[in-house]
């Protein structure tokens, strides 16, 4: 029997996994994602905010616009009349705004919560600090509308609030101008937008609420003085939180500009228009021109020292530190770079330039 070879030694091949097996995923894939940062869900919901109060204002401005040029153009016809007077054209423009944009803007708002913060007492003294101040952001801010409104239209464009102003139903004015408007207003755009974003940081808080404020008047005449204004009662209001001051700072704007302003430029015209030389002037006449020269001075020295406040006062000027304080690089991304605030912004202006034509 032959002697049999010895067998030789086959390693075995190791056996490969099935084809359908899923791959191993490598070692970095397996470790759970990273939790966002703080600062980045902190600008997240600033963004989130920002927009809504934009989307807000939006609402609000489409809805008064549209519905009020409805029914002004509704009843116009139903009273057989081109163009209805004035205070029946206020009646209908404040009680859309006030009965139907302005609720249903506050409902998109109103999902934001309100910052509950200290509230402060402003002594009489910085009270008229104040309002002085606003005697100069008023009238270079009148300057500014005046000039790039002359400069777009060619000098056809048409201020609507001269025309309420000089108009003879000072009822209209005084409940319009002087009651309802400052006191809505500063509700709106101080205490509920303010209250609502102010935790991301006053300042950027403060200058939203202004432009809002600003394209919310829909008049480039009023554009520079609204916003400056805008920044005056919300910097006020931040400070205090109390919406008395800024409320009575508005008012006081208000009438100086529609209804106090007006009636002496009125009577001087009429003296003036009356008696083209001053030789047949009465006594009465005479005072009336005096006083209204009385009035221009005292506004003028008024003006001059609010220039020097507001000069000194803005070295002066702070800011606290809020509870969601953004940092620096992200603040004005939050604030202006969202979709809310963007379109509030495009709409705003499209309704200024259409009303400057209008």
């Amino acid at each position: 029997m032959p002697p049999q070879q010895p067998q030789r030694f086959q390693p075995q091949q190791p056996q490969r996994p099935p084809t359908h097996w899923p791959p191993v995923p490598p070692m970095a894939a397996m470790r759970p994602a990273p939790a966002p940062s703080p600062w980045q869900a902190r600008i997240t919901a600033a963004k989130r905010a920002y927009s809504r109060a934009g989307a807000a204002i939006t609402l609000m401005l489409v809805v008064w616009v549209l519905l009020a040029l409805l029914l002004q153009g509704a009843v116009a016809g139903m009273l057989h009349t081109p163009q209805l007077s004035m205070w029946l054209s206020v009646v209908i423009s404040s009680g859309v705004l006030y009965c139907i944009a302005l609720p249903l803007g506050f409902i998109v708002l109103r999902t934001e919560p309100m910052l509950p913060t200290r509230r402060f007492t402003l002594k009489p003294s910085r009270f008229l600090m104040y309002l002085l101040v606003a005697l100069p952001i008023t009238y270079a801010g009148n300057i500014i509308g005046i000039v790039l409104s002359a400069l777009l239209s060619s000098g056809q464009a048409n201020n609507r609030i001269l025309d309420m102003t000089g108009g003879s139903d000072w009822v209209v004015n005084i409940v319009a101008a002087v009651l309802l408007a400052p006191i809505v207003e500063e509700w709106l755009f101080r205490k509920q937008l303010i209250g609502r974003l102010r935790r991301f940081g006053e300042l950027p808080a403060i200058l939203v609420s202004a432009l809002f404020f600003a394209l919310f008047h829909l008049n480039l005449f009023q554009f520079f003085y609204a916003f400056g204004l805008g920044v005056l009662f919300g910097y006020v209001y931040t400070r205090t939180s109390k919406l008395r001051y800024t409320v009575g700072l508005h008012m006081l704007i208000n009438a100086n500009g529609g209804i106090v302003a007006p009636w002496f430029m009125n009577r001087m015209m009429a003296v003036v228009e009356a008696h083209p030389t001053a030789e047949t002037i009465t006594n009465a006449q005479m005072g009336a021109l005096l006083s209204g020269f009385a009035y221009a001075f005292v506004l003028l020295a008024a003006t001059l020292a609010g220039l020097v406040l507001l000069i000194v006062r803005w070295k002066r000027r702070e800011f606290y530190l809020a509870p969601e304080q953004l940092p620096r690089g992200a603040t004005r991304r939050a604030a202006f770079g969202n979709p809310g605030v963007i379109t509030c912004i495009v709409v705003g202006t499209l309704g200024t330039l259409l009303m400057l034509f209008a």
